[in-house]
Order: C-alpha cells, then sequence, then structure tokens
C-alpha cells in the first residue's frame, strides 16, 4: 500500500508539471540562488525579470529598478522558454524551465548549470 501511495504521489507531481502553461510563467521573478553542474549552490539576491503578457521581458540588478528590456516566448510542449534583445546581451536563448512548486521554478542554462527563481508578489 505504501509504494501505491508514492507512485499515486509521484504521478501526481509530474502531470503537474508536464501541463505548465504560458500563463504560469508570467510574472515578476526574483532569481534566490545559482547551482553550477557539480551542485555548487551560490545564493544571489535582487536581480528579476518579469514575463509580461504578449512576450515583453523586463528586468533588472535591483527589484527597485528595470535597466533590462526584451523578449520571450514559452513552448509548452517543451517547457523552454526562449529569452532575446535588441542588444543581444549575454544570458539570452532558449532554456528549459523545470516548475519545483506555483511560486518557484529554475531554468536550467549552459552545461546544466541552475538558476532559481521565485515570483515576486
Amino acid at each position: 500500500m505504501k509504494h501505491l501511495k508514492t507512485l499515486l504521489f509521484a504521478v501526481l507531481i509530474f502531470s503537474f508539471l508536464s501541463f505548465q502553461k504560458t500563463a504560469d510563467i508570467i510574472g515578476k521573478w526574483e532569481m534566490f540562488k545559482m547551482e553550477s553542474a557539480e551542485g555548487d549552490v551560490r545564493e544571489s539576491s535582487g536581480n528579476w525579470m518579469e514575463f509580461v503578457k504578449g512576450g515583453l521581458l523586463k528586468g533588472g540588478n535591483s527589484l527597485e529598478t528595470t535597466d533590462r528590456t526584451g523578449e520571450w516566448q514559452f513552448n509548452e510542449a517543451t517547457s523552454e522558454v526562449t529569452i532575446s534583445s535588441e542588444e543581444k546581451r549575454s544570458g539570452e536563448g532558449t532554456f528549459k524551465v523545470t516548475w519545483m512548486d506555483d511560486t518557484t521554478i529554475y531554468i536550467t542554462v549552459d552545461r546544466g548549470n541552475k538558476v532559481y527563481l521565485r515570483r515576486v508578489k
């Protein structure tokens, strides 16, 4: 019975993660840590990005400033977000998005490094 509950719980979690919609990523997100592919974790604060409905992307180095703008698209089939700007800044490209829960995601960037973001209310 214990194994059945565990299996049911796992199926429930994976079904939640696989049905994320474009609307789920819309909002303001603050970066709170980065993790290397080797598992080294570095705490971070202040940097943020906002996925605005319609494809506008805003960002900044503190929650009070906006010093970056660009565009974004979310592919629901692959759970990937594509970030771009006219300035062609570093950190642009297509990245896998993984939901940990409804307020926390991580984006897998180059070579398996992860950037963790939490929704700002």
